[in-house]
């Protein structure tokens, strides 16, 4: 107990001013080095797997997912253990596969309970126990809720919401595991139509600006103006100041602190953060529940005698108040953090705030516009489902709808008869009435995109003939990424056809074609966008690479050189165009014909 208030005061001691504001150039450099240390455990974790028996086992999904469902929504194949598992083999199997849950199931395979970072962190180290000799079955979720595979995926995420839960296992008719729905994943499927709808709703702000200009505020009623702005109030994205609160305060540790300490001010303060303080009393760094996880336990560490400098991640990326929450949510997922500091205009730091939050605060954003426009629709009613159903089910349409365009089905709509209320005389082809038409009437429009697309590579497994792996790489990550991505893709057995024998300090070559069909290595961060500058100016969406060792050339496949020619069989036809054969059938009939003929007129 005298340890816990010590902590609490500790905690009190530090004030929110603390913070670089004029952040060192190195920053970026530190972060990669952490982050070239993550790699190099995940290597050495999967190295240790593959020696051993798998402790996690794998589900086999059959058929095609039925639209509108919850297999529709894609989820993450599970890690499912046994209930003998340790919590030390379960974070390696978590951070191997860059899992934030795993699944425990009995010797029949039922699923009987749920373990995630979080209780790692809190229910192992921040109560001191062991997690080589505590079994998985001590301390997970038991009997966690499940969604089945076929009911409405709306149901799911209304559950997932309302009991505030990231992770929903997923069962099949027969009870079986099939998957896990993770709702900060999902709604990342659906970030790019998030981001048209906004896209759509500043156009139309402004051009609501135009309109107030036209006709001249001064001139209508006070009713008039309240409209207008209770209209842009809803067309707003909500900014980080909004979901702001007291479960969002920061929690402050130092450089010394033990990974022990920092999970009990994370377990006391109900948080997964904390930030760390250097000896100048400026924030240097973030410790999280899933830094617990890969850094500490899966690496082997003693959470009572590492200290947080060792395992942090340095310099943070911040976000101001008002920077909106989708923003942030884009910025997060793009640099596969799950927690960011919000700092107010003196670059204070006034909160953290989690991927969880603002994915909640997002969707009720969205619910409170779909209940404004079925309100105002003739075609609504309560059979519907929630709010935001049309959200989620606008995958349903994906195949067929642009990627591109500047609209989704649920984006708010401006009536004509909303215009007539101002006196405001709307032409069919003014660039106002186009915000009410429907998705399929508009043509695409690749370039109104805020956001740039990420560009897809494919490489064949260097030990699996046959094998086809594909990654994708968005406009601003690195070839690190790129590797991280390909890492994950590969097994043991394809480091060893590389001729790798050890990942800590032998790496393989990256290699594509280019325009002019010669074969150019991939070893900078302006190598790769090269390489996708020039598959795009090639018109195409994704580029080959090639997998090899250092000291070998490229696997190259001749054939996907640029003017590469396929030479044709020599022909030998008499006709070009028709074969012999069909040439020799013709004849014959045609000598029959002949011969009847001549026969005919002997006889007369």
């Amino acid at each position: 107990m005298r340890q816990h208030k010590s902590l609490a005061s500790l905690n009190n001691y530090f004030h929110m001013s603390a913070f670089r504001k004029n952040p060192d150039p190195s920053h970026k450099d530190s972060r990669q080095r952490q982050t070239k240390k993550d790699d190099a455990i995940r290597r050495k974790i999967e190295h240790e797997l593959s020696k051993k028996r798998s402790l996690g086992s794998r589900v086999t999904r059959k058929g095609k997912a039925l639209p509108g469902t919850v297999m529709y929504l894609k989820p993450s194949e599970p890690i499912i253990c046994k209930t003998s598992a340790t919590v030390y083999e379960a974070a390696q199997l978590m951070s191997a596969r860059r899992e934030n849950c795993i699944l425990v199931v009995n010797d029949l395979g039922e699923l009987i309970g749920i373990f995630t970072a979080k209780d790692l962190a809190f229910r192992i180290v921040g109560s001191g126990l062991s997690a080589t000799t505590v079994t998985i079955d001590q301390i997970m979720t038991p009997s966690p809720l499940c969604a089945n595979a076929n009911s409405p995926a709306a149901e799911a995420l209304t559950l997932m919401v309302e009991k505030g839960f990231r992770h929903l296992p997923v069962l099949d008719d027969q009870n079986r595991i099939v998957g896990v729905l993770d709702i900060t994943k999902s709604y990342a499927q659906q970030m790019e139509k998030l981001e048209r709808l906004n896209f759509s709703s500043k156009k139309l702000h402004e051009a609501l600006d135009n309109v107030h200009l036209e006709i001249g505020m001064a001139a209508h009623s006070p009713y008039v103006l309240e409209y207008f702005a209770s209209l842009k109030l809803k067309m707003s994205g909500p900014t980080l100041l909004t979901v702001l609160d007291h479960t969002t305060n920061p929690v402050y540790a130092t450089i010394k602190t033990s990974v022990y300490e920092a999970t009990l001010l994370m377990r006391e303060n109900r948080t997964t953060a904390v930030l760390v303080k250097d000896t100048d009393d400026a924030v240097s760094g973030i410790f999280t529940s899933k830094d617990v996880v890969l850094r500490v336990i899966a690496a082997g560490l003693d959470p009572k005698k590492c200290s947080l400098v060792r395992v942090m991640t340095p310099q943070p990326d911040v976000a101001d108040l008002e920077f909106p929450i989708q923003s942030a949510l884009r910025q997060m997922f793009d640099g596969h953090f799950l927690n960011l500091p919000v700092v107010d205009a003196n670059k204070d730091i006034v909160g953290i705030v989690d991927v969880l939050k603002l994915t909640y605060a997002t969707l009720n954003q969205i619910k409170k516009i779909e209940l404004s426009s079925s309100d105002n629709s003739a075609n609504s009613s309560p059979e519907e489902g929630p709010a935001w159903n049309k959200f989620w089910t606008s995958l349903d349409n994906e195949d067929s709808e642009s990627l591109h365009s500047d609209s989704i089905t649920s984006a708010p709509d401006v009536t004509p008869s909303e215009f007539q209320l101002f006196n405001v005389d709307i032409g069919p082809s003014d660039s106002i009435s186009a915000v009410g038409e429907s998705m399929s009437s508009r043509p695409a429009e690749s370039s109104i995109l805020p956001v740039e697309e990420a560009f897809i590579f494919k490489f064949k497994s260097p030990a699996a003939h046959g094998r086809v792996h594909r990654v994708s790489v968005k406009h601003d990550e690195t070839l690190e990424d790129l590797r991280s991505f390909i890492d994950a893709k590969l097994h043991h057995s394809d480091y060893e056809a590389l001729s790798i024998l050890d990942r800590l300090k032998d790496t393989y070559a990256i290699s594509y074609i280019d325009d002019e069909g010669d074969v150019v290595s991939i070893t900078s961060d302006s190598d790769l966008k090269d390489c996708i500058r020039v598959n795009r100016e090639l018109q195409s969406k994704k580029a080959d690479l090639y997998l090899h060792s250092p000291h070998e050339a490229a696997p190259v496949d001749l054939s996907k050189r640029p003017g590469h020619k396929t030479h044709a069989p020599v022909s030998y036809d008499l006709i070009p165009g028709l074969p012999n054969y069909a040439l020799a059938s013709g004849v014959l009939c045609v000598t029959s014909i002949l011969a009847a003929l001549m026969i005919v007129s002997k006889r007369k």
